[in-house]
């Protein structure tokens, strides 16, 4: 690629990815938009992606037309995403759409970019790794761990600003795409070096007056698991759990102090009736606040595994893996997602770990925190 020049973005002057984004930029990979701006923050659609890797790998164009339910032939991004879909980058859904307009996330990114590099020798990454290196190592598809493994051996993975989380599932901004992007194409000999280290440094907080807000008590959070799998609950057990939120959080003046996606950090505790979960910090841009909130009660019932003998079987062959986050307690007293066992235990050890009752928080399933203090943080 040709040498780097000045940015000439209003928006991405100081911006960790500047350098990323002024590297592809300036070669036509990526483009800004007529004001002047690159917009770093904005999300990627799926149909945006396929035509930033097609520009990337300069994919040799498809001579047919592959047909989605919700891709006609006069859609902007057709032929894109036909390109991509012949080239084996990317693919649809099982019910026979695309999804254009669907952010992609980051996991479907670095899945692409190792499938673009397919001619190129890549260092074959181990699983187990991710789970050594990265706290959320646990919330990456089961079908993308292989390909993730290796993106990240083979430093496709650009993880700014916290080198020990993935957020797999999370949708890619245009800045990390930017990243991503050059990584590959460094890898594949095309990019020109960024410095002596191509990944990011964690910035050192410059010195500026300290400004508090608060999110007055009583305020509803929506908040919710990232976990793969369902997490079960059994009553009368006390255990800790981090959440996410679903929607950002705003002080009176309508200001966002916590984005969607920060995480809390507490702990799922008996309620009657069930189980609750009680919040006692959330984390906003690598700072921790304290947080006095607690949910809603989640409804025990009868465990679904107990008279559900193919659920069981289904649970049971997905694997260990999420278990050996939360841990598992034999007997009656266990909180788990339903990665416990390995499928042929399932038959023997059902009646030996599954409770009578279990509360059953769903993976995405919204679950409503009040605030039970005042929350301060920075603005």
């Amino acid at each position: 690629m040709a040498p780097l020049q000045a940015a000439t973005f209003y928006d991405t002057n100081g911006h960790w990815a500047e350098a990323y984004i002024d590297a592809l930029s300036n070669n036509g990979v990526l483009n800004g938009f007529p004001d002047g701006t690159f917009r770093p923050d904005q999300l990627v659609t799926r149909a945006q992606f396929a035509t930033i890797v097609n520009t990337a790998f300069r994919l040799p164009r498809s001579s047919g037309f592959v047909a989605f339910r919700d891709l006609p032939p006069n859609h902007w991004a057709a032929d894109a995403v036909s390109t991509a879909t012949a080239n084996n980058l990317v693919a649809g859904f099982p019910d026979g759409t695309f999804r254009p307009e669907e952010a992609v996330t980051r996991t479907q990114t670095w899945v692409v970019l190792v499938n673009g590099l397919g001619n190129v020798s890549l260092p074959v990454g181990q699983p187990a790794t991710l789970f050594q290196r990265y706290r959320d190592a646990a919330t990456i598809p089961n079908w993308a761990l292989s390909q993730v493994a290796t993106a990240d051996q083979a430093q496709l993975i650009v993880p700014y600003p916290d080198p020990t989380l993935l957020e797999p599932n999370r949708a890619a901004t245009r800045a990390e795409v930017a990243a991503f992007t050059y990584q590959a194409l460094q890898r594949q000999g095309q990019a020109g070096v960024i410095g002596q280290n191509p990944l990011p440094q964690t910035p050192v907080a410059a010195d500026f007056d300290v400004r508090l807000s608060t999110v007055p008590a009583g305020t509803l959070v929506q908040i919710a698991s990232n976990a793969v799998d369902r997490v079960l609950i059994a009553p009368n057990e006390t255990r800790p759990f981090s959440l996410i939120t679903l929607n950002p959080i705003r002080n009176p003046q309508g200001e966002i102090l916590v984005p969607y996606g920060s995480r809390v950090d507490g702990r799922f505790e008996p309620a009657p009736g069930g189980t609750r979960f009680v919040a006692e910090s959330i984390i906003i841009q690598e700072q921790v606040f304290p947080l006095a909130a607690q949910s809603d009660v989640i409804p025990d019932v009868k465990d679904p595994r107990q008279t559900n003998r193919g659920q069981v079987a289904q649970d049971a062959a997905i694997g260990a893996a999420a278990g050996a986050i939360l841990g598992l307690v034999t007997g009656d007293q266990v909180i788990a997602t339903e990665e416990v066992l390995a499928a042929g235990a399932a038959g023997a050890a059902i009646g030996n770990f599954t409770a009578p009752r279990v509360s059953i928080l769903s993976p995405q399933q919204p679950l409503s925190l009040r605030l039970t203090q005042d929350l301060t943080t920075l603005r």
